[in-house]
């Protein structure tokens, strides 16, 4: 055991020293910080305008926290995928004379942490935010460590059983995956008759049936114990999870584990280390494994002369996929349009100017989700782009074209939700997708702009942090100037400023981008 913390330790002062000779690592990690306190904030002061902050909205969100997260957790664990082994653990720690439980109990440490730093935020916010006294706190903090010993325990009887096979553990994955996939039906079924308030979504939670699944529910009726008010149901559930989790401590502890999962979690591993190069190719990783993409057999054929030819083969790779140019990135703004347009309904009305809010959340969007990969970036690193005997700005429009389609189809998705339930103008929500289209371009744009600024000298999280600052800056600017207009002149002028504003600055920065596409010898 000492070995293997001696080997934490270790890698946490080399990643530390890495970091160090890296200032902009240093930079990223300080934003993301900075990101994080502002993102609890907000959530605090979304909790008090939705009027969650009482000890019955923290009941809520702790209901939703476990259903979800245990569920989940049960799942990678039946799995053997819910632990992260490096490729080199393979090697030097599973081939060491260690226990094979010790390694297991030490690699989910990043496990532990996570939950341990969920569960110092809720007793923070639930003292801050949800007004909940010292003395239920102390309590909810025993449910926490009782909440730790169980996952260690689970963790520990589902890696080292041997009586579940194979098959087993993939119907058990499926099985909380259409558990999940009801639940989640069924919540938004609810909603969408009842509407979001703080009096439907208490009633919801408040149902018995949700008290009554095993251990979950158990967990549940332990905050309602604690928390609101004790009764028999919470009484029984709390005293049956804490039987539980005694049950599964002493399981745990006496099952034999000869180390038969060491070959699930090396392949896991190398899994892993897939994806976090894909993640850092740019790619938007949603998963850990990349499914074999299926294609259609096409027999269109396409003809085109010059530049034009790049989008229409573009548009003959997305023919054939199953999906054509519909993504990942559109189901997020599909589901992030529905959220926030039942989220923020009340607020954004009671405002009188929800086509701010409707602005904000596209300037947000631009920002925040702009790490994936399109088939645009793909353009530049092949050679033949360069002999194509046409005009540098014509390389670059084509090159991005369909990109510009799939960002108004996103844009759409995005938009008319929340237009229709905040009773946003139609011609607002028009302008909105637009917007949202052409910051689009403006982020494609800003990175190749950033690219043949910084190079590979800082790398790709270089490359982003200088297009997040550059783009930042610039719609700043634009942000601030219709803003403005829409104070001192009137509101309706908004949507029109900002829509200008960044179609010239979009133009302006691809026009000097379109450089990077005249000489493949410049990123050298």
């Amino acid at each position: 055991m000492r070995a293997l913390l001696y080997l934490t330790k270790r890698s946490m002062i080399n990643n530390l020293k890495k970091a160090v000779k890296k200032p902009l690592t240093l930079l990223v990690v300080l934003a993301c910080a900075a990101y994080a306190v502002f993102l609890a904030v907000m959530l605090a002061e979304l909790a008090v305008q939705m009027k969650f902050d009482s000890a019955k909205g923290m009941v809520i969100i702790l209901t939703v926290w476990s259903l979800y997260l245990f569920l989940l957790n049960f799942m990678s664990y039946a799995s053997r995928k819910g632990i992260l082994f490096r490729p080199a653990h393979a090697h030097f720690i599973f081939n060491a004379p260690v226990d094979p439980k010790v390694v297991l109990i030490h690699g989910a440490w990043m496990n532990y942490l996570s939950s341990v730093v969920f569960f110092l935020i809720f007793i923070i916010a639930g003292i801050t935010v949800f007004d909940v006294s010292l003395w239920r706190i102390l309590l909810f903090a025993g449910i926490c460590i009782c909440n730790l010993a169980l996952e260690i325990s689970l963790m520990v009887c589902l890696y080292s059983s041997e009586r579940i096979s194979e098959k087993a553990r993939e119907w058990i994955g499926r099985g909380i995956k259409v558990f999940l996939l009801m639940v989640t039906g069924l919540i938004v079924l609810y909603f969408w008759k009842k509407g979001v308030s703080f009096a439907t979504v208490s009633a919801f939670f408040d149902w018995p049936i949700l008290r009554m699944i095993p251990i979950i529910g158990w967990e549940i009726s332990a905050f309602h114990l604690i928390l609101l008010s004790p009764d028999l149901l919470n009484a029984t559930g709390m005293v049956l999870y804490l039987l539980t989790t005694i049950l599964l401590v002493i399981l745990a502890y006496r099952m034999p584990c000869n180390g038969d999962y060491y070959e699930d979690a090396a392949k896991f591993a190398d899994t892993y280390a897939e994806m976090i190069k894909r993640k850092k190719n740019g790619e938007m990783v949603m998963g850990l494994e990349e499914k074999k993409k299926k294609f259609r057999h096409m027999t269109v054929r396409y003809q085109a002369v010059g530049a034009k030819a790049i989008f229409y083969r573009q548009l003959l790779e997305y023919r054939k996929e199953r999906t054509f140019i519909f993504s990942k990135m559109t189901l997020l703004n599909l589901g992030i349009g529905i959220v926030m347009a039942f989220a923020m309904r009340e607020t954004a009305q009671e405002s009188g100017i929800p086509q701010i809010f409707l602005l904000g959340i596209l300037t947000y969007m631009t920002l925040i989700f702009s790490g994936y990969l399109g088939k645009w970036e793909t353009e530049i690193k092949t050679p033949y782009l360069y002999l194509i005997p046409d005009s540098p700005v014509k390389k670059l429009w084509y090159s991005t074209l369909m990109e510009h389609v799939k960002a108004f189809v996103d844009g759409v998705l995005l938009c008319v939700p929340i237009g229709i339930l905040w009773k946003v103008n139609v011609l607002e929500v028009i302008l909105g997708i637009l917007i949202y289209t052409i910051l689009q371009a403006n982020r494609m744009y800003s990175k190749v702009l950033a690219q043949c600024v910084v190079g590979d000298v800082l790398g790709r999280t270089g490359q982003d942090v200088v297009r997040a600052f550059f783009q930042m800056f610039v719609l700043g600017i634009g942000v601030t100037a219709a803003a403005l207009a829409g104070i001192f002149i009137s509101m309706d002028l908004v949507f029109p400023i900002a829509l200008i504003y960044s179609m010239i600055v979009t133009v302006i920065i691809g026009l000097i981008a379109a450089i990077r596409f005249d000489s493949m010898e410049q990123m050298a």
